[in-house]
């Protein structure tokens, strides 16, 4: 990214520029810049929106988790399941 970022340094404990900024998509599906810090080299980690952009992937896609989990198929069960008794 060109244009400069300010994210928190944890070494430093407070905001400053990132270098080197670039977008990634974490293992969770969330989207975050990565980038060190100006003064001391640290690695910094930024949590970016993804709602400003479109999402492909299906008719739930642009649902919240709640949207997605109320959309599902509710599961029936043959037996009431047992309290364990302490």
């Amino acid at each position: 990214m060109t244009e400069e970022t300010l994210a928190y340094c944890v070494k430093e404990k407070t905001k400053k520029p990132m270098n080197d900024a670039k977008e990634v998509t974490l293992t969770n599906g969330r989207k975050a810049l990565q980038g060190v810090c100006s003064s001391c080299g640290t690695k910094m980690t930024k949590f970016i929106s993804s709602k400003s952009k479109s999402n492909p992937g299906g008719e739930n896609a642009g649902a919240s988790t709640r949207e997605r989990v109320v959309a599902r198929e509710p599961e029936t069960s043959e037996e009431p399941m047992d309290t364990p008794k302490r």
